[in-house]
């Protein structure tokens, strides 16, 4: 009895040995299976190719123009000659200011100048006399200086008086406030009425938008680029405003000028556009786009934006040799068009790309190309 057991339990234990190595032989066949099949990846090639390229850069509309208009004499608003939102053109009266006390001092340091003036001539035909009479030693010598010096002193009260009754006449012909330059007033901060102090008080302001200027901030890399094309050297580029609904100003720009220094803080240098605003659409202050278009070479080496990667400050490419291995090349990129990225270095013509599959391969890993497609512009 009992060795029919034993014998009963060693051959259940004979079976179980048996299928766990059955197991563990067809999971090592499985693992070896798996060990040689490669990764698939869609691949495609580098090639050269002309793209249409849209650059945009935040910008601000500044007017050609902006005068605050802060009268230097102080009084009450006696009258206002302009409505407000008028185009003014320069010396046009627009504001009066009560005059009453500027035109009282005026007259009396012109009265003054009259006395000045006759003050002037006694002392003259005074030193005239003695002069004569000195000639027949008739007179001191002392008394002809004495003459001589109280006619400078004249003088001088002359010329006194003129500077007074110039400074008498300012106050009284800035009492009316006219226009610096042409241009558009905007809205009056003031009424009639209303007490005005010489240099703090704004009444309104003038914008000149014709032309208007655009102003962006470029990174200090590109400045040979822009001044060149500041030059006239560049190529085909245009630069148009972009609206925030996504619209477009229908006039192109040129760049105007840029700036001589860098902003450490930023490293960026500022580009000043310039846009004509005939319609009256662009107004000062502003926050636009500027978007910058131009054609690249026939030689331009672009690749999809997905099949970047990008890790800190590094951005790099998936390369595939011509056995099929995966390697890392760091690329300088540029612009981006639609959802190809320009490629300034680091790629050539040719040159095969990882487009799909990144997460599944890394470099030495050899891997099966699921497609090649007719080019990196796809």
């Amino acid at each position: 009895m009992y060795l029919i057991n034993y014998k009963r339990t060693f051959y259940v234990a004979g079976m179980i040995l048996c299928v766990a190595c059955g197991n563990s032989k067809k999971q090592q066949q499985q693992a070896a299976m798996m060990g040689k099949m490669k990764p698939t990846v869609v691949a495609a090639e580098v090639v050269p190719a002309v793209y249409t390229v849209s650059e945009k850069f935040p910008a601000t509309l500044m007017a050609h123009d902006i005068v605050q208009l802060k009268p230097d004499v102080s009084g009450y608003l006696e009258a206002i000659r302009v409505a407000d939102g008028s185009n003014v053109t320069k010396g046009q009266p627009l504001y009066d200011i009560d005059r009453s006390r500027y035109a009282a001092a005026y007259g009396q340091v012109a009265a003054t100048q009259q006395q000045a003036e006759a003050e002037l001539a006694q002392r003259q035909r005074d030193y005239e006399r003695y002069k004569s009479l000195l000639d027949h030693d008739a007179i001191s010598k002392q008394t002809v200086d004495q003459a001589y010096t109280a006619m400078l002193t004249a003088q001088a009260n002359v010329a006194a008086a003129k500077a007074s009754v110039t400074r008498a006449g300012t106050d009284v012909s800035h009492a009316v406030v006219r226009a610096p330059v042409t241009g558009k007033i905007g809205i009056a901060q003031i009424k009639v009425g209303d007490v005005i102090n010489a240099g703090q008080t704004l009444i309104n302001t003038i914008v000149n938008e014709h032309p208007m200027f655009a102003d962006m901030d470029i990174p200090q890399a590109r400045l040979p680029e822009f001044l060149r094309i500041q030059k006239g050297q560049g190529g085909d580029e245009k630069f148009y405003i972009q609206f925030g609904d996504g619209t477009r100003y229908g006039e192109t720009g040129k760049v105007l000028t840029i700036n001589n220094i860098v902003d450490p803080q930023t490293g960026t240098v500022r580009v000043r556009l310039v846009f004509e605003n005939k319609d009256n659409m662009l107004k000062s202050g502003m926050s636009i786009v500027i978007v910058m278009q131009y054609g690249t070479p026939a030689t331009q080496l672009a690749i999809p934006a997905k099949a970047i990667i990008q890790n800190l400050s590094e951005t790099s490419v998936y390369t595939i040799s011509k056995d099929n291995v995966v390697g890392a090349q760091d690329i300088v990129p540029g612009p981006v068009t639609d959802t190809m990225q320009l490629v300034t270095s680091g790629l050539k013509a040719g040159d095969r790309i990882v487009v799909e599959g990144i997460q599944r391969v890394k470099p030495g890993d050899t891997v099966n190309i699921a497609g090649a497609g007719a080019g990196a512009k796809q």
